[in-house]
């Protein structure tokens, strides 16, 4: 797999994640959640920090992916 394509696929993983997070909030303040606050918290606290973590690896993937053409570049410019 394309390395683009993977850290492209891990940011839509993280953003998801987050977004779960978001509706899992949402609900709870809303009254339509059927959990206890503790347990509300403890898992929109998981998933966003999940998220933010995939998201995070995401990036790192990516700006690994681009060191390469980078360095072509470089040898390209000595020449």
């Amino acid at each position: 797999m394309n390395e683009r394509t993977h850290a492209s696929l891990l940011a839509l993983a993280g953003g998801y994640i987050i977004y779960l997070a978001y509706e899992i909030l949402r609900d709870h303040l809303n009254g339509e959640g059927g959990m206890s606050d503790a347990i509300a918290i403890l898992s929109v606290t998981v998933l966003f920090l999940g998220g933010l973590g995939a998201l995070y690896y995401a990036w790192r993937v990516y700006r690994q992916s681009k060191k390469p053409e980078e360095q072509q570049k470089d040898d390209q410019s000595v020449k």
